[in-house]
C-alpha cells in the first residue's frame, strides 16, 4: 500500500491527496507537520527519502518519492488506469506549463504570504531559540533565508509585494484561460487543475478572496472543483489546525494586503 507523509493544510500535500482520492487509490497516512518548527518529530531516516525534510513524500514498494509535482506525475505513470493527463501532446504541454509556474516562484510566494500574514505569529510564540534551531537544521536555504526576513518584518517584508504580484498575475492569467474553457489544459480536469486549485483555498484561508471576486471564470472553476467528492475527502475533511489564526490575522492584515495587491 502507498504511504503518504503529509499534514492537513500543506498545499503540496493537498494536491497529492486530491490525485490519490480521484484515482481511488488506498493509502496509509503518516502525519509529519513540518510547518511549525517541530523538526524532532520527523520519522527516523526521513531525510533519506526526502532530502529537504519536507512534505509530502510518498512511499511505494520500498521507494520514497519527494516533491509534490513529481509525485503527481509518478502516480499517473504508476497507476494509469484513471488518467488526469490530457490526451493530446499539445494539451499535455499546456498542462505542464501551468504546473511549471509553481516551481517558477508561485510556491515560494505562497509561503512568503503565509509567513508574513500568519505563520510568523505561530513561530514567535515558540520562542527565538526554537526558531533558531529550526532554521539551522532547515536544508532548503532559500526557504530558511526568506523565513528569517518574513518572520522578522511581517507585512513590511520586502519579499511580500512581489509574492502578491505573482499571485495576482497567476489568478488573472487563469481567469483569462477559463473564460473560454472549463479547465486549464485540454477539455478535461487534469493535473494542472489539481496542482493549482490548492492555492485558491490557501489564499482564501488568509481572508484574501475579495481581491479576486471579480474574476468570475476563476471562481466558477474553483466552485466546480470544490463540488467534486475527492476535494471534500482530500482537502475539506482534513481541515486546518491553524484556521482560527488564519482568520484572525488575515482579517487584520487585509487592508495592507489589499493595498499591496492593487499596487
Amino acid at each position: 500500500m502507498l504511504t503518504l507523509y503529509h499534514y492537513d493544510r500543506s498545499t503540496a500535500a493537498q494536491r497529492v491527496r486530491l490525485l490519490l482520492d480521484e484515482k481511488g487509490l488506498p493509502w496509509k497516512s503518516v502525519i509529519v507537520d513540518t510547518a511549525r518548527g517541530d523538526i524532532d518529530q520527523l520519522p527516523e531516516n526521513y531525510h533519506e527519502i526526502n532530502p529537504k525534510g519536507l512534505v509530502p513524500t510518498i512511499e511505494n514498494k520500498g521507494v520514497g518519492i519527494a516533491e509534490s509535482l513529481i509525485i503527481l506525475e509518478y502516480l499517473e505513470d504508476a497507476f494509469p488506469e484513471t488518467s488526469f493527463r490530457p490526451t493530446s501532446a499539445e494539451d499535455r504541454a499546456k498542462m505542464r506549463l501551468w504546473m511549471r509556474r509553481i516551481d517558477d516562484g508561485i510556491h515560494v510566494a505562497s509561503r512568503t504570504i503565509g509567513v508574513c500574514i500568519v505563520n510568523r505569529f505561530i513561530y514567535l510564540e515558540q520562542g527565538a531559540e526554537k526558531i533558531r534551531t529550526y532554521h539551522e537544521k532547515m536544508r532548503d536555504h532559500v526557504r530558511r533565508d526568506n523565513d528569517r526576513v518574513n518572520i522578522e518584518m511581517g507585512l513590511a517584508s520586502p519579499l511580500l509585494p512581489d509574492a502578491l504580484k505573482r499571485f495576482r498575475a497567476l489568478f488573472e492569467d487563469m481567469n483569462t484561460r477559463l473564460e473560454g474553457h472549463d479547465w486549464l489544459a485540454g477539455e478535461a480536469y487534469s493535473l494542472a487543475d489539481i496542482a493549482l486549485v490548492v492555492y485558491l483555498r490557501r489564499m482564501e484561508s488568509f481572508m484574501m478572496a475579495p481581491l479576486w471576486s471579480h474574476l468570475t471564470a476563476l471562481n466558477t472553476w474553483y466552485a466546480r472543483i470544490a463540488e467534486r467528492p475527492a476535494y471534500k475527502t482530500a482537502v475539506i475533511d482534513w481541515g486546518d489546525i491553524t484556521e482560527a489564526k488564519r482568520t484572525e490575522h488575515g482579517q487584520g492584515a487585509f487592508p495592507e494586503i489589499a493595498k499591496l495587491w492593487m499596487a
